[in-house]
């Protein structure tokens, strides 16, 4: 994993919301203008039923839609109490743009996610 800490950008950057256990952060099929980075607590991601991913403290939700323009392709749930920072599309691009490491920092997580999904799906 790269040795940047998205929760120091993100906190500075974003707006902080809260979410309780068992929260829908966003469902699969959701149009995505946003991204998250968790701050504190932890975020299940599933496709269907099924557990693809379990996301904690400076691990990144809902970027491939940032980048695609698609829509959400899982939901995310806060399986304990959650604090995420919400990152725009304009904060997004300017980390892509400005911040070192960030683009690879999503390209391993992305990496990491589409093993999970196909482990989980398999």
């Amino acid at each position: 994993m790269s040795d940047i800490d998205m929760s120091v950008f993100a906190e500075k950057m974003g707006v902080s919301k809260k979410y309780k256990q068992g929260d829908i952060i966003f469902n699969r099929g959701d149009e995505g203008d946003c991204m998250f980075i968790v701050q504190s607590g932890s975020v299940e991601l599933r496709v269907d039923d099924k557990l693809v991913d379990c996301c904690k403290q400076n691990d990144a939700i809902g970027y491939m839609s940032l980048i695609d323009g698609s829509v959400r392709s899982s939901t995310a749930t806060a399986s304990s109490d959650t604090e995420v920072s919400i990152l725009n599309e304009r904060h997004f691009r300017y980390m892509v743009d400005e911040v070192p490491n960030f683009a690879m920092y999503l390209m391993e997580t992305m990496a990491q996610r589409i093993r999970g999904m196909a482990k989980a799906l398999d």
